[in-house]
């Protein structure tokens, strides 16, 4: 859903393999896309988007993959996204697939629903605790924002990041549940 993936695999020295690296896509869309992976993964290329609704002040490029925005957020442009979303797509593996996303841009209710129907393991980061969504984890801290905020900004003096509250290495080998 955004950068946390990417950042979670520099960390850990792995190769980039989810064409979602150094972007972000609104709740709405995201849920989407992890709901029909083969078809937005079969789409051939993006487009850029020159709606001055979604590109704003944005200094970075935004793109459609069908009816998907991609923000472009770590690109110079969506030609460069776009040779990198098609490079990694390769590399995705269906059985072996971790869903990261927040409740920030968008999400609601009826996302997390829909979110918790996805045949992948799977997180939700969230401001509050959630015993309703399963898949949600609260992170603590974050309950006067509006959502969990930027998981990979550093707190306190120490440098940890509000994403280093979870065993991620854990998680990802299937030793750590939460």
């Amino acid at each position: 859903m955004n950068c946390i993936g990417g950042v979670l695999a520099h960390d850990l020295g792995i190769r980039f393999n989810s064409p979602t690296v150094n972007l972000y896509m609104r709740a709405e869309d995201f849920i989407r896309f992890c709901e029909n992976l083969p078809y937005y993964l079969s789409i051939e290329k993006m487009v850029p988007c020159t709606d001055p609704e979604l590109v704003g002040e944005r200094n970075y490029p935004v793109a459609y993959l069908g009816d998907l925005v991609l923000f472009l957020v770590h690109y110079a442009s969506v030609e460069e996204a776009d040779r990198k979303w098609q490079e990694r797509k390769t590399r995705l593996r269906m059985d072996n697939l971790v869903i990261l996303a927040t409740d920030r841009d968008g999400m609601t209710e009826e996302l997390k629903d829909r979110f918790e129907k996805l045949p992948y393991r799977k997180i939700m980061f969230t401001k509050q605790p959630d015993p309703v969504h399963p898949g949600c984890v609260y992170i603590p801290g974050c309950e006067a924002e509006e959502s969990v905020g930027l998981l990979t900004k550093p707190v306190g003096w120490q440098g940890k990041r509000i994403i280093d509250q979870l065993d991620w290495v854990g998680f990802l080998n299937g030793t750590e549940n939460r």
